[in-house]
């Protein structure tokens, strides 16, 4: 593991600290193993003058497993108490860390098999002209929402587009790298802040991906010599992230109401100009008690075990295991795109999480869609200790995808940017198996696309 990061004398100070704040809390077995999973996930995933994402992208799933844990020792409560005494969570509380260790071991060994160029960061990104990509990422900026509307009149074409789209993050992140190592911060901060002010007007927003992507740059520049000045504006992002996040949380439902005035659709019927003023007003209503309310639901939608807890419950007793029926449609999905075969059937997740949990919850007729998460579905298909099997293959799967686009790109910061569609991919717990199995496939197929009949062009331009 020499060529991964080490934990370094702050990382063991701040292991030895959380292993006390671990043995003193409420609930000190579950806690020392949330805390030490991230320090074994930096040792599997965070490769030494490569990027943090793959690390980044599994400490968001870990926060999707951990944080209630961290809420109830807040709180004084045992585990069981904040997920509303589910029979089975304890269980699999432990089952969820050892499966996202099955996967980050899966693609450790694919990616501890290569070895990028020895330039950092800053020596290659200083080969390309942030002055030349600010046209360019503004043209993507107002493009790329008229590209995701236009996708939902293509039919089978509806995932390819989507997931060109996705790649204008390839632009953004070499255009925060090249403004970092150039110090331009000036006219980055005010184009993202812009852009974050904008996401907040969709039924959906995508702010959360900024700030994750920036962090993920700002760990690149600082990586190296980190040092408690560095340390502050990391810590300043991160607080601003999770104030916003606390924030939207408690306005949402409000806000989303408005949006669509007051039907069960999933679009917004609102002016940009109309839909910010009222998220102003929504916000300047927010008091104290209101934060209170909003933690206590950012805590709620962070934490995504509640429905394998019900699934483990319901999983052989009720419903007997599919025997990777659920694997065998993901692939048998990507076999079969819906461009070739109209009439594929759509994907229902919320009818896939009552058949296995047993929950009654609210789907496609109302305009909703919950997924029990890729995790849960390797249960249902092999039970335990099986689905740490097929996990660990899911790991050497992205492991094999992350390692071809590194070693294939023109250079190591391009290969990171063009990781970057795969890192938002890959990050949520609650995915289904067949989005990602399928999203897999057509982001590396838009990737090879990009690199073979369009890349040389782009880095010409944008070179010094």
């Amino acid at each position: 593991m020499e060529r991964f990061k080490d934990i370094g004398k702050i990382g063991a100070i701040l292991m030895f600290l959380l292993l006390i704040y671990s043995i003193t809390s409420y609930n000190p077995l579950a806690t020392t193993c949330a805390v030490l999973l991230p320090f074994f996930l930096l040792k599997l995933l965070w490769k030494r003058d490569e990027s943090s994402f793959l690390f980044l992208a599994f400490c968001l799933q870990w926060l999707s497993v951990t944080i209630k844990v961290f809420y109830a020792n807040f709180q004084s409560l045992n585990i069981t108490e904040v997920f509303d005494n589910y029979k089975e969570i304890e269980k699999t509380y432990y089952v969820s860390l050892i499966g996202i260790l099955s996967v980050a071991l899966g693609i450790h060994l694919i990616i501890k098999r290569y070895s990028m160029e020895k330039d950092d960061y800053a020596v290659i990104a200083l080969r390309y002209d942030s002055r030349k990509l600010v046209p360019l990422y503004i043209i993507v900026i107002f493009l790329y929402p008229l590209i995701l509307s236009y996708s939902y009149s293509m039919g089978g074409l509806q995932q390819p587009i989507t997931k060109l789209a996705d790649f204008k993050w390839m632009i953004f992140f070499i255009f925060m790298m090249s403004t970092f190592f150039t110090k331009q911060y000036k006219l980055f901060f005010l184009i993202t802040g812009l852009e974050i002010i904008l996401s907040l007007t969709g039924f959906f927003s995508s702010f959360k991906d900024y700030f994750l992507v920036l962090f993920g740059g700002l760990a690149i520049v600082y990586s190296k010599n980190l040092s408690f000045k560095q340390i502050l504006p990391l810590a300043a992002l991160g607080i601003m992230f999770v104030y916003m996040l606390i924030i939207w949380q408690y306005v949402k439902p409000e806000y989303r109401s408005y949006l669509n005035g007051g039907t069960i659709s999933q679009s917004s019927m609102r002016t940009s100009t109309e839909s910010l003023t009222k998220l102003n007003e929504l916000v300047r209503n927010v008091n104290d008690e209101n934060i209170n309310a909003g933690l206590k639901q950012t805590v709620e939608r962070l934490s995504y075990i509640d429905f394998f807890s019900a699934t483990v419950d319901y999983v052989p007793r009720v419903v007997p295991h599919t025997h990777g029926r659920l694997w065998g449609d993901a692939i048998g999905r990507v076999l079969q795109p819906r461009l070739f075969f109209p009439n594929k059937q759509i994907i229902d997740d919320s009818e896939t999480t009552r058949k296995y949990s047993g929950m009654q919850v609210a789907g496609a007729e109302s305009a909703t869609s919950i997924s029990l998460g890729y995790m849960t579905e390797n249960y249902i298909d092999f039970g335990i200790p099986g689905m740490f099997i097929s996990l660990f293959g899911y790991g050497l799967l992205i492991g094999l995808v992350y390692k071809y686009v590194m070693t294939s790109s023109p250079d190591k910061l391009i290969g990171t940017a063009m990781i970057i569609p795969l890192f938002i991919l890959i990050y949520l717990f609650e995915s289904a198996l067949n989005k990602l199995i399928g999203g897999l496939l057509m982001y590396l197929l838009i990737y090879e696309l990009i690199r073979r009949f369009a890349l040389k062009t782009f880095l010409k331009q944008i070179k010094i």
